[in-house]
């Protein structure tokens, strides 16, 4: 009895731990990103895509800060999501969305420091970096910053899209091609394309290395509740093996299931809420061609 009350304060703990990490993640994260746009990106009309993209264009035309936009825009994107992925896939992302509105009008160019004086390219360079580790410590925590990357998941779960990604990618090409027609400035998409590219190469290094798609192996003996939690909580598929334990000689479960980086946050999570003692490994593949990933043609 004494044993089980002390396992179960250890799994709280470990559980405030995780909830602590992942808020500071998505805070130092939200801020990264607001002062990459703000000091570097805004001022030359330039954007990595996604809501920053349209509030970019809100700001110029009609004066409307940059956070407020963003808000407007999640709004009825969180209200969709959650009736058709309920309150718990999107919990993080909201609180991230709130505090990146409030970092946005917090830490303005100006208020605190000026940065005059650089030239375009230079800011395009620093602005992609800087958002991308941003982003990078927003997955981290299995959050997103909302926008496009809400919308794109949204649109994928709905219908017949062969990936996220391509779908996120029709997205930007829109919201870029909007800049350039609103600002009547084939640079400022350009610079904006440049950014938007390093901001993805840097998420891409600093979270898992420089490749985008993982496959899990996953070694448990509670299948009925980590197959369920793959499946519905990170609408993946999984292949299942049974197999036997070399030294212990009991049936266990193997599952493979192939992810893309943004991912294995979030199945880290699912697999410590559902068997902590599974072993898992995670190998790295160079590309991954089929129904969720690329296009075999």
């Amino acid at each position: 009895m004494v044993i089980m009350k002390f396992n179960n304060m250890e799994k709280d703990q470990l559980f405030i731990m995780h909830v602590v990490i992942d808020l500071i993640y998505m805070i130092l994260g939200s801020f990264l990103i607001s002062i990459g746009t703000n000091w570097f990106l805004l001022p030359y009309k330039m954007t990595t895509g996604g809501a920053s993209g349209v509030a970019t264009i809100f700001y110029y035309i009609f004066n409307v800060p940059m956070g407020l936009t963003i808000i407007f825009i999640n709004i009825p994107l969180f209200i969709f999501s959650i009736i058709k992925l309920g309150i718990k896939f999107n919990l993080k992302t909201i609180f991230t969305t709130i505090i990146l509105a409030l970092f946005f009008e917090i830490f303005k160019d100006g208020v605190f420091i000026k940065f005059g004086g650089l030239d375009m390219f230079t800011s395009c360079v620093f602005g992609g970096i800087i958002v991308g580790l941003g982003l990078a410590l927003v997955f981290k925590a299995g959050a997103s910053s909302g926008g496009s990357d809400l919308l794109a998941q949204l649109i994928y779960k709905l219908t017949k899209a062969q990936s996220v990604s391509k779908v996120l990618l029709i997205i930007e090409f829109f919201i870029i091609s909007a800049i350039i027609i609103v600002f009547k400035d084939i640079n400022v998409g350009l610079y904006s394309i440049i950014a938007m590219a390093i901001s993805t190469k840097v998420v891409n290094v600093v979270f898992e290395g420089i490749y985008y798609t993982k496959v899990v192996t996953i070694i448990t003996n509670k299948s009925d509740k980590v197959i369920p939690a793959i499946l519905n909580d990170l609408k993946r598929g999984a292949t299942v093996t049974n197999s036997v334990g070399a030294h212990s000689k009991k049936q266990i479960t193997t599952i493979t299931c192939i992810i893309t980086t943004p991912q294995i946050a979030k199945l880290k999570e699912l697999i410590r809420e559902n068997d902590s003692k599974a072993l898992m490994y995670i190998t790295t593949v160079n590309e991954a061609i089929g129904t969720g990933f690329k296009d075999i043609n």
